[in-house]
């Protein structure tokens, strides 16, 4: 696949293993209409989440190095999260803690709305996540920590970026990284997805669809909404 290096092609190769990327109409949370979807429930046994957490935590090593605990969101982020620290643990030697919140906030036992260990002076988060779309659920998670804790929060790490406006028109990662400061660290885009695709190789289309017809309908969803590529 021209244009793609090789731990992106790595990487494609596991997602479309998995059956991550899945092409037809879907409904997003944002309301839009999408030719196609990142489905991180794929990720669903113990070896195919360690595969993942792998790829996370080599990024969260080249871009967030001293980060002491990693923060996902409800509820995808959970698992996320637990499985990057451990192979954070693992591949740093440090103990690296977890982190996420609850939907609700819970008012007995263990109250309040996070769970997992929170930071102590001077310690540092990075946070994970598996998509950004218009970056809503993101900026209400760092509203959320900054206002329980001063640590910094050196990056967000997601594993695809659909590289679309938000509902304002602006490129959603640019305004997640303006309005936090915190900057976006991307697996994956959408213009990596085209470019797999295009190839040919390893790819196909829902039951049987031919594999253009299935690219121009992306290509189109990107006219619409997508920023452009970088």
């Amino acid at each position: 696949m021209n244009g793609l290096d090789e731990d992106k092609l790595e990487l494609l190769r596991f997602l479309h293993e998995v059956q991550a990327f899945q092409f037809g109409e879907f409904t997003l949370k944002s309301g839009r209409v999408s030719p196609y979807f990142f489905n991180s429930a794929c990720f669903d046994t113990g070896s195919t989440l360690r595969r993942l957490a792998g790829y996370y935590a080599a990024a969260i090593a080249r871009h967030a190095p001293d980060a002491d605990i990693v923060f996902g969101p409800a509820y995808k982020g959970i698992p996320l999260c637990v499985s990057v620290a451990i192979a954070l643990s693992r591949q740093s030697g440090r103990d690296v803690g977890y982190l996420f919140n609850r939907k609700e906030e819970k008012g007995h036992g263990d109250r309040g709305l996070l769970v997992g260990r929170e930071p102590l002076a001077g310690q540092r988060l990075v946070l994970v996540d598996d998509v950004i779309t218009d970056g809503g659920t993101k900026l209400e998670a760092v509203a959320m920590l900054r206002k329980a804790h001063d640590a910094a929060i050196d990056a967000l790490v997601i594993a695809f970026n659909r590289m679309e406006t938000d509902a304002g028109g602006e490129d959603a990662v640019v305004r997640f990284e303006s309005a936090t400061g915190i900057p976006v660290v991307s697996l994956l885009t959408v213009a990596d997805l085209e470019t797999a695709l295009a190839s040919g190789h390893c790819w196909h289309g829902p039951a049987g669809e031919a594999l253009p017809a299935v690219l121009d309908r992306i290509r189109a969803y990107r006219r619409r909404y997508g920023v452009p590529s970088t």
